[in-house]
């Protein structure tokens, strides 16, 4: 009888995940099985959660442009193999009117948000090519779908991740890799709070209404908890989910059905 082949032991890369929806998404990969890398820029919290998964943490200003163009090489070396999972959670969210942001903040948020995940996958598709698997999988935004005034940078910057991923289906499918967005509504991240305390600064409000405002269409009633985001993750990255490749897959409570 011909021994049965242990599964391979995947590896993956996750950016930004020091916290929020990058960190749930390293623990739900990690408890997966899978091997991960992840990258922020606190060397405090990288260390804290790559101990936390059993992982392997890199400290990067993906903002940075050399950063992101070493990140791929300096992943594959701490792992012991070329990533064949990438999920890019990194991100900034910059706002302001047009005709007043500073065009160094729109400078950084396209850096940050999809120049270093395409530079990222550039390193590290043609070895999920060549391998026959390989998932990708970015974390986008509602404001992927549509424009909001104030959020130039922001919106623009995941419109530009959304059509980036479609591309890397594309690219992936006939080669047994997949690329997938993930759209969250609003969930309960330190990035959210922190907008919303901002709007309740600018509004003269508490910041609890504020929160009450930002989910006002969103039916669930509450925010979408990381957790949630980060099980959706791991499933995409999973072999079970070789058929879903090229889409948009909102997990907001119900707010945009599309």
């Amino acid at each position: 009888m011909t021994p049965m082949k242990s599964p391979p032991q995947r590896t993956a890369l996750v950016t930004g995940a020091s916290r929020g929806i990058g960190e749930a998404v390293a623990v739900a990969l990690a408890e997966a099985g899978v091997r991960v890398a992840i990258t922020a820029r606190s060397a405090a919290a990288v260390e804290a959660v790559a101990a936390e998964i059993g992982g392997v943490g890199i400290v990067a200003d993906l903002a940075d442009r050399a950063d992101s163009e070493r990140l791929p090489e300096e992943a594959a070396t701490a792992l012991g193999a070329t990533p064949d999972i990438f999920v890019h959670a990194a991100g900034v969210a910059h706002t302001g009117r047009l005709d007043e942001l500073d065009p160094t903040l729109w400078d950084r948020s396209l850096e940050l948000n999809v120049s270093s995940a395409f530079r990222i996958a550039r390193e590290l598709v043609p070895a999920m090519r060549e391998a026959g698997w390989g998932r990708v999988v970015t974390i986008c935004s509602l404001y992927s779908r549509f424009g909001v005034a104030t959020t130039a940078p922001y919106t623009s910057s995941k419109h530009a991740l959304l059509g980036l991923t479609r591309v890397l289906a594309a690219e992936l499918v006939r080669h047994g890799g997949t690329a997938n967005a993930i759209v969250p509504g609003f969930t309960d991240t330190e990035m959210v709070r922190s907008e919303a305390e901002a709007a309740a600064r600018a509004k003269g409000v508490s910041t609890e209404d504020s929160l009450a405002f930002f989910l006002r269409n969103q039916p669930l009633g509450r925010m979408v908890e990381p957790a949630e985001v980060g099980a959706l993750a791991a499933y995409l990255c999973s072999d079970a989910a070789a058929a879903i490749c090229g889409q948009a897959v909102n997990i907001d409570g119900g707010s945009f059905q599309a």
